[in-house]
């Protein structure tokens, strides 16, 4: 009699139903409910039904740009009407639309609960996405300037065309790329990239379907493509050496899962899941290095060639969460603080026409700790090499460990402390230290060495000051310590100290941080000038 009644009212009062309710956090360890409708909203760039978003410029910006299309949004659901409800996929759906350059923010939120079904809306932002861009660098002393035209969302369908000329310090870079994240409407990626230096050129062409979910059974890809270039070598910051490289390379890989298992349930309620795949393929890469016009009478192994079959193994335990304010500003961050251990293992032998026999690895750790709301940690480990007969070759090491004590919403505390060391490192590879790879207020490749150590310590702070709603603005005083040096000599240690600004877009697709620094050296000050002015863009804090 119910139903009957139920159906009557709904045929007279279609907007009307008695069996919906608001969704709670306890539905959600209801296991019969079933996904219903499926809502999506996709904002423009700018809200222009708020006064601080709908002066001309933001009107002009959302009439010039393209929406991303519904259709776009709908092919990246990890669920569809109909299926079991999971609340895990919401969020991970939430962090894979965010991952996407073309939007500045995503939410996936179940609404209500209508006779067993959920219905979810799916709400996302767009950034702009055509970039006609400027960027200027300063770091050790030297100037780089860079021009470029991208377009990181075409028509609104996630595909993006980059086109740019980078005159830099070592070179001067004519670019063009292009990603299709659905070719042909399928699931395959493609990414094609075309590069003309001034001391060389690069062509890579990649098709993949990488693990598009945690609970994803497949994967493959292929890739191909050289690379052309010349690599100045430094002792005590002046260029002492140059290697013509000529890079070679092909891979194609297929890789497979069991996809998300749940292992256990803590004693918060939450659920803890694993996750592990594994792949196997085969490698080829070919080195051809050379002497240059400058440094004619250097003598190096002239061709490495190594072919072979490779195994690799993935284990992931995901435990995200949500931050902002913490390597970007504005933009929520997706982070995980569970383990991530990635695998690789290969044999090159002699048959496979490699120039000499060796095991070839690459291992890569990575976990995060949240202790309280004031504490973060992440730590990230490293380790590659060739091991043969005759040792180590190209072995490099490295690890880094992340720390933030957020002493309120706009400020904080950041430290970092990285360990890198190597084992005779093939020539065009080398160790180097000051400028914009540690030490901010040296010159650029000040130290160099087989081993090196960072530390850095920061007071990082963020202005509510939102002008125009185009641009966070933070600033930074630090100091730095560090040193690289040889194997069996001992470091020597330098500092130095300063303040900088922080500027990011915040409605810019693929935006970086502009770091505006001013470091003054603590050390040797007898050699250099006695503060540099490093300008830089990153894509963290």
């Amino acid at each position: 009699m119910l139903r009957v009644l139920t159906a009557l009212v709904a045929l007279l009062l279609p907007g009307f139903s008695w069996a919906c309710e608001a969704w709670t956090d306890s539905d959600a360890n209801n296991t019969t409910l079933k996904v219903g409708s499926v809502q999506i909203t996709v904002n423009d760039v700018f809200n222009n039904n708020i006064d601080a978003e709908n002066q001309f410029i933001h009107r002009l910006a959302n009439q010039l740009h393209i929406q991303s299309k519904k259709e776009l949004i709908e092919a990246q659901l990890l669920f569809s009407q109909g299926e079991l409800f999971d609340p895990e996929l919401l969020l991970e759906t939430a962090r894979n639309l965010r991952a996407n350059r073309y939007l500045r923010s995503a939410t996936v939120t179940p609404i209500q609960i209508c006779e067993g079904e959920v219905d979810i809306l799916v709400e996302t932002g767009d950034n702009w996405t055509l970039i006609p861009g400027f960027n200027f660098e300063r770091a050790g002393g030297k100037n780089t300037y860079s021009f470029s035209v991208s377009e990181l969302n075409l028509l609104g369908l996630g595909k993006s065309l980059e086109i740019g000329v980078d005159y830099g310090a070592v070179r001067d870079q004519q670019v063009l790329q292009y990603f299709d994240p659905m070719l042909f409407g399928t699931s395959t990626q493609f990414t094609a990239q075309l590069q003309n230096n001034t001391d060389g050129e690069v062509q890579v062409i990649q098709f993949s379907k990488p693990f598009t979910s945690l609970d994803a059974k497949d994967s493959w890809g292929i890739r191909i493509g050289n690379t052309e270039f010349i690599n100045t070598l430094h002792n005590n910051g002046l260029a002492v050496n140059q290697v013509s490289v000529d890079r070679e390379f092909a891979s194609i890989q297929k890789g497979f899962s069991t996809g998300r298992k749940a292992v256990k349930h803590r004693a918060d309620g939450q659920t803890v899941f694993r996750v592990v795949r594994y792949s196997y393929g085969w490698q080829f890469d070919r080195l051809e290095l050379a002497s240059t016009v400058n440094f004619p009478d250097n003598q190096f192994t002239p061709v490495r060639q190594f072919s072979y079959p490779f195994v690799e193994v993935e284990f992931l335990q995901p435990e995200f969460i949500e931050q902002s304010n913490l390597q970007l500003m504005e933009a929520v961050e997706d982070v995980n603080v569970g383990h991530r251990l990635n695998a690789r293992i290969g044999y090159a032998a002699d048959y496979f026409g490699t120039t000499f026999a060796a095991f070839v690895t690459d291992i890569e750790y990575e976990k995060g700790w949240k202790q309280g709301e004031r504490f973060l940690s992440l730590f990230n480990a490293n380790i590659s090499g060739y091991y043969s007969d005759d040792g180590i070759e190209d072995g490099l090491a490295s690890a880094t460990l992340k720390n933030f004590y957020f002493l309120s919403r706009k400020s904080q505390l950041f430290a970092s402390a990285n360990f890198t060391a190597s084992e005779k490192l093939f020539a065009n590879r080398q160790i180097v230290l000051g400028g914009a790879t540690g030490l901010r207020g040296y010159p650029l490749n000040f130290q160099t060495g087989s081993r090196r150590t960072r530390l850095s310590f920061e007071h990082r702070y963020f202005f509510d000051w939102y002008p125009l709603r185009l641009a966070r603005i933070g600033t930074a005083t630090f100091a730095d310590i560090g040193s690289a040096w040889e194997k069996n000599d001992d470091p020597s240690w330098l500092r130095d100290v300063g303040f900088g600004l922080r500027v990011v877009s915040t409605r810019q697709a693929d935006a970086k941080v502009l770091h505006i620094d001013f470091a003054f050296p603590l050390d040797e000050t007898d050699r250099i000038e006695q503060f540099q002015l490093v300008v830089t863009a990153k894509t963290l804090f």
